[in-house]
């Protein structure tokens, strides 16, 4: 099954000698930029490909390798798997990086709550203009987090606000609870929660149910001066009532990583907002990321050859390549 590997990744210095080291049986093959991808599928008919995408090697350019005749499973580095569209089980496994870079996306997310709850951004404005200014904030112990996704990111997330004091509210699709959240609920009632929230932290995944499901009716829902951070997808929210309801003061505050397109253009307004945290989607890139991924994919292998099941993840809908 795994006896010709393609690594579709920019950078394999990063990568080799640990696939050297943990896949030395199989034939290994590099494609490092877009244009490689379909003469590496042709000349070398690999059986797995580890796909590791990010803003220079998007995923677009990483989808030939689902429809791949002689593919019969391919690892996605990171949990998003939507750009690969459909595909058919019965011929590919997919498996994905899931949880792996979780409690570094939640470090950021608690780093960026941080900032904003401090207003670190108006006092770094201060120190480049040589202002003593000093400035009263309100403290994020005893406040409420509204987690919307308590999956693996947002029980990190959850996890690390508890230790701070604060109060926990979530939102799951299941009936599970977690340790660190005091009341969990379902989707609908979000509504419900946003008015009670002074931070919410959306970790979703975007499908039909979620694709703007934060727009101006929920942002005027939301607390007066509630803080928002999102490091999902973009298109969850409506980036133009989200300017607006920050522009009011409506919305206090925002930590944006992901957008609805992206480079974010130089022309959006989010740019120069003095409430806005803006990172370009790379939230989780801790500096080994790449090999972070690349050690699930061994791990899913060595299990594999041991006769265990890969964890096979379902195709997306039909239409899902609507939200794309």
């Amino acid at each position: 099954m795994t006896s010709r590997i393609l690594v579709l990744h920019d950078t394999p210095d990063e990568l080799t000698e640990l696939l050297r080291q943990r896949c030395g049986d199989a034939a290994i093959r590099y494609a490092t930029k877009p244009t490689e991808v379909l003469p590496a599928l042709h000349e070398f008919s690999p059986t797995a490909v580890l796909s590791i995408k990010h803003s220079s090697f998007p995923g677009a350019a990483h989808r030939p390798a689902a429809h791949h005749p002689s593919v019969r499973w391919l690892h996605v580095g990171g949990s998003g798997y939507e750009h690969l569209r459909r595909w058919d089980p019965a011929r590919l496994t997919v498996t994905h990086s899931a949880g792996v870079l979780a409690p570094f996306l939640a470090e950021t997310t608690l780093a960026a709550m941080l900032s904003l709850a401090v207003e670190l951004p108006r006092f770094a404005d201060q120190q480049r203009q040589r202002l003593w200014t000093p400035r009263r904030f309100k403290a994020l112990s005893g406040r409420t987090l509204l987690v919307i996704g308590v999956g693996r990111v947002g029980g990190e997330v959850a996890t690390r606000a508890k230790a701070l004091g604060m109060n926990i509210i979530g939102i799951r699709s299941s009936s599970a609870r977690h340790p660190a959240v005091q009341q969990m609920h379902g989707p609908d009632d979000l509504s419900v929660l946003l008015p009670r929230a002074d931070v919410v932290s959306v970790h979703a995944r975007l499908d039909a149910s979620t694709r703007g499901m934060l727009g101006a009716e929920q942002f005027a829902q939301m607390k007066p001066g509630a803080l928002l951070l999102n490091s999902s997808r973009g298109a969850v929210l409506h980036e133009g009532a989200l300017i607006e309801a920050l522009t009011s003061g409506q919305v206090g505050g925002a930590w944006l990583d992901v957008f609805a397109v992206e480079p974010l253009p130089r022309t959006s307004p989010l740019w120069s907002m003095a409430n806005v945290l803006i990172t370009p989607h790379c939230a989780d890139q801790v500096v080994d990321f790449p090999r972070r991924f690349a050690e699930r994919f061994c791990d899913l292998r060595d299990a594999s050859l041991a006769g265990e099941r890969l964890p096979a993840l379902s195709p997306p809908p039909e239409d899902h390549h609507a939200l794309q």
